[in-house]
């Protein structure tokens, strides 16, 4: 058993170190006798000796005179301010000036707490015990947050990782996705079944960040392995909306709108669950639109089994299919109005009316928000019938 540690000692170790600066050495000898029964406390008499002692070691707060020879109090918190290692440190300035534009000056400054002389022993005492608990709190505050930080971007990389897969057909595909965080509920899934087809996804899972994404993985797994098992994609949808349901809270569910794509025939199939219409261009034009029919993935058991697709398209060379998420929409202005079906539709005709014009699609909508934040998930999807 290790010896047991001295009381004195153990009470030094557990008290907080406080740097006082000060000209005056009766206010040292004062705040000396006043504070030393409470915490460990070193009394210097210029901003020089402030500065030189915080490099040989940081306190947990600092009783600061404004009024010394050479470097007053007030450039002595700016310099302490500017420095990385002592920007967080508490000041609180300790002084006989009692006007208003001093006061003001030294909270600008950064100081977290001004007291004028004469000052109460109770007050100053329960000023310190408070400044230094909250920067204590602070620092565990910032602890705890990087340490979660940590975990979150692990848990993104994975994630991020497992969404991305090499059977991603981008053939005839134009994308702009757009995430509020580096972990997103918007996905964009492509691949090629044995038979030829084209199966094509764009979901949208409620939220945006880790608990919206959390289930991409799944979805893209499966989507995978059974468009390359060949299994029809109303199947595949099924098997994937069970999986959800069976998996998900009840709170987290995806709307999303399938493809399947003979690119043979350009027949398309379209099902959607839950998400923004899909429309059709032709030449420029908008000539029809395949709006929702179906309850998102998740909400419950059993989605189109039994019903059959109703939304069967004989497209041509050169057509263009758009779909997108609602985070498209529902980008705000500063005056808080939102972007729109009517705006969406006049952006859509300007990208489907020139080569990559998908590409202007953030430089409207940023053009639109003019600095304000967005805050939701976007996701943009042109499939393009290739001309032979």
């Amino acid at each position: 058993m290790p010896p047991k540690m001295p009381p004195n000692k153990m009470e030094r170790q557990q008290k907080s170190y406080i740097l006082a600066v000060d000209d005056e050495p009766i206010n040292r000898y004062l705040l000396e006798d006043l504070i030393e029964s409470r915490y460990e406390l070193t009394a210097v008499e210029s901003g020089e000796a402030c500065l030189a002692s915080v490099k040989e070691r940081l306190p947990e707060l600092i009783l600061l005179d404004i009024s010394m020879p050479d470097m007053d109090g007030f450039e002595t918190c700016r310099l302490l301010k500017q420095k990385t290692e002592t920007c967080n440190i508490p000041i609180v300035f300790l002084t006989a000036r009692i006007s208003i534009e001093d006061e003001r000056k030294g909270l600008q400054l950064g100081a977290v707490d001004y007291i004028t002389k004469p000052f109460s022993e109770s007050i100053l005492l329960a000023r310190i015990k408070t400044h230094i608990d909250l920067n204590r709190t602070h620092l565990l505050l910032e602890q705890s947050y990087a340490s979660v930080k940590k975990d979150q971007d692990y848990i993104e990389y994975i994630m991020q990782t497992m969404r991305e897969d090499k059977r991603f057909i981008a053939d005839n595909l134009d994308l702009v996705i757009s995430p509020v965080e580096c972990s997103n509920g918007d996905i964009v899934l492509s691949a090629l079944a044995p038979n030829g087809h084209r199966h094509l996804l764009i979901g949208d899972f409620t939220g945006h960040g880790l608990s919206a994404a959390i289930a991409g993985p799944l979805v893209s797994s499966l989507f995978y392995l059974q468009t390359e098992q060949g299994i029809p994609l109303d199947r595949v949808i099924e098997n994937i909306n069970l999986e959800l349901f069976l998996k998900l809270p009840a709170e987290v569910f995806m709307a999303a709108i399938w493809i399947d794509w003979n690119t043979q025939t350009h027949q398309i199939t379209v099902w959607n669950c839950g998400m923004p219409s899909l429309f059709l261009f032709r030449g420029g034009e908008k000539i029809a639109q395949y709006d929702s029919e179906f309850l998102p993935l998740g909400i419950q058991d059993c989605l189109i089994e039994c019903m059959p697709p109703t939304q069967v398209i004989q497209c041509l060379p050169n057509d263009i299919l758009l779909g997108y998420s609602d985070g498209v929409l529902e980008v705000r202005s500063a005056s808080g109005e939102v972007f729109g079906e009517q705006r969406l539709d006049a952006l859509l005709h300007q990208v489907v009316a020139r080569p990559k014009g998908i590409s202007l699609v953030m430089e409207v909508l940023e053009s639109y928000a003019d600095g304000v934040s967005i805050k939701d998930d976007m996701t943009l999807v042109q499939l393009s019938i290739p001309s032979s």
